[in-house]
């Protein structure tokens, strides 16, 4: 074809070659110097011993030695996130000072990395397994008081069968808060599946092991209350559970992105933001099936999840302390410390403290005494009840204003108003006036509202009224005295003297 001036297009197209083909032939052919006519008159053999390409070179003693080194290398590059692909090489020149330029020696390194970059495909069994994982992203939540961005995790779960996934945001990883995480995945999923199966976080695993780990006294407990088993990843192999690792990117595309100029005061409403992006993450049709999630979970796999107990799994923790002067018990990281109330008649005893995500309770031997909703806030929770009076007396006045006192002063009477409208009306900070009125209002239980008033009625015509006259005139009687007039000004006698008797001086 090519003595006959066939252009290369058609040659190529009629014998399926690349024009790269052609033209190494062509030029195979022009390098022996034999025409194009001679060649078609030729046997195969002696077209084969003709046009035969130049035999590959043997390894060089270079590439020997580096074929030799390349798996430690791409083991420590897997190991050390931190490790470059230029140490290496400056650690490589060291030891063999006639190798590969840095080009070279990096694409030997990327081509051993993609040729052993081999993946299986698991299968999964519908109901027989749930994966779970943290997301490395943290999400934020937002004091409403401070504006301080509170970072929080998010636990992802998984059913790899169907691909329904769960994901909810929590203040730590810790315990409490990872196992109570899980029991809401495995309610929301209604139902518990054969096998869980997370990496070796200290939480799930108590000592790594490539056949036999050994899990840590809560997850044995959480998985008998579940009826399920546990399974961990081997050491470094995040393929084990490659479906949830999956999940956590989507999760960064379809619920970080979506949230990511959205604010959230507290857990609950990230949570319940959350939770309505999972929904419609599960509910989204697959571009090759057209099915979604939930879909191919209710029709094929939730049938096959075992059945739930009737009240969720909670992590509990446990500590006995002295109950203090101060009748709190404290729960909580140093971030989130807070005091929960115990009634003060328990000052001095051994009292147990139970506490999870959601609540917190006191026991006495056996009897609870104490029970308050778990806040994350550091603060006190503090009831009336556990209160000794004085205290709540206390707390009570604290938040009283002017209006309180006027009201609880017309109670009394008409005199004991207008006493306390002169102290609310004197030159004075608004805390002192207000504990003046206190003080005033304090009179009636030890001498009584009637007596209260008449002294009020005494000093009505005083330009100032204050407690400790009042305070004055009750403790000596009085208010009891008829017919004496009301202390309105100086007296006049003997004994006092005027601007006169200063003349002179």
């Amino acid at each position: 074809m090519l003595s006959a001036s066939t252009p290369q297009r058609e040659i190529c197209t009629q014998l399926h070659i690349g024009r790269g083909v052609l033209n190494r032939y062509k030029k195979l052919a022009d390098e022996a110097k034999v025409d194009y006519g001679t060649i078609g008159r030729m046997s195969e053999e002696q077209i084969h011993s003709l046009l035969q390409f130049p035999p590959t070179p043997k390894p060089s003693e270079q590439k020997n030695e580096l074929k030799e080194l390349l798996p430690d290398y791409a083991e420590d590059l897997a190991r050390h996130r931190h490790l470059t692909i230029q140490l290496l090489h400056e650690e490589y020149l060291k030891d063999h000072p006639n190798g590969y330029a840095y080009t070279q020696f990096k694409k030997h390194i990327r081509d051993y990395q993609y040729a052993n970059n081999l993946s299986y495909h698991n299968t999964y069994i519908p109901g027989c397994e749930m994966q779970i994982d943290f997301a490395g992203d943290k999400l934020y939540v937002t004091d409403q008081k401070s504006q301080e961005h509170i970072p929080v995790v998010v636990l992802c779960c998984m059913l790899p069968f169907s691909g329904m996934s769960y994901a909810k945001a929590m203040y730590h990883a810790s315990m409490e808060y990872f196992f109570s995480g899980l029991s809401d995945a495995i309610t929301y999923f209604g139902g518990c599946p054969e096998v869980c199966k997370s990496d070796n976080m200290t939480q799930w695993v108590k000592k790594s092991d490539r056949y036999e780990p050994t899990f840590n006294n809560a997850a044995l407990e959480w998985s008998s209350y579940y009826n399920t088993t546990l399974e961990a990843c081997r050491v470094r192999k995040p393929r084990d559970k490659g479906p949830v690792e999956g999940i956590v990117y989507k999760f960064y595309q379809f619920i970080y992105a979506a949230i990511r100029h959205e604010v959230f005061h507290s857990l609950d409403e990230l949570n319940s933001r959350i939770f309505e992006l999972t929904d419609k993450f599960n509910d989204r049709p697959s571009r090759t099936t057209g099915k979604s999630r939930r879909t191919v979970f209710e029709a094929e796999e939730q049938g096959c999840l075992g059945p739930l107990p009737i009240t969720p799994f909670r992590f509990r923790y446990r500590k006995e302390v002295k109950l203090t002067g101060d009748y709190h018990v404290t729960v909580g990281r140093l971030e989130e410390r807070h005091l929960y109330s115990v009634p003060y008649i328990y000052v001095g005893q051994r009292v147990t403290v139970v506490w999870d995500t959601e609540t917190v309770e006191v026991y006495l031997n056996t009897q609870r005494i104490a029970l308050h909703k778990r806040s994350f806030i550091a603060g006190r929770s503090t009831e009336d009840a556990h209160m000794p009076e004085n205290h709540l007396e206390y707390q009570h006045s604290k938040g009283r204003n002017a209006a309180f006192y006027l009201e609880e002063a017309e109670v009394i009477g008409m005199y004991t108003l207008k006493a306390v409208e002169k102290v609310l009306a004197s030159p004075k900070y608004v805390s002192h006036a207000y504990r003046s009125c206190e003080g005033i209002l304090s009179l009636r239980k030890k001498y009584g509202k009637e007596r209260l008033e008449n002294a009020c009625k005494r000093v009505s015509e005083s330009g100032t009224v204050t407690y400790s006259m009042l305070k004055n005139i009750l403790l000596n009687n009085l208010d009891k005295a008829e017919n004496q007039p009301n202390v309105c000004c100086i007296p006049t006698n003997e004994y006092v003297r005027g601007a006169e008797a200063f003349s002179n001086i």
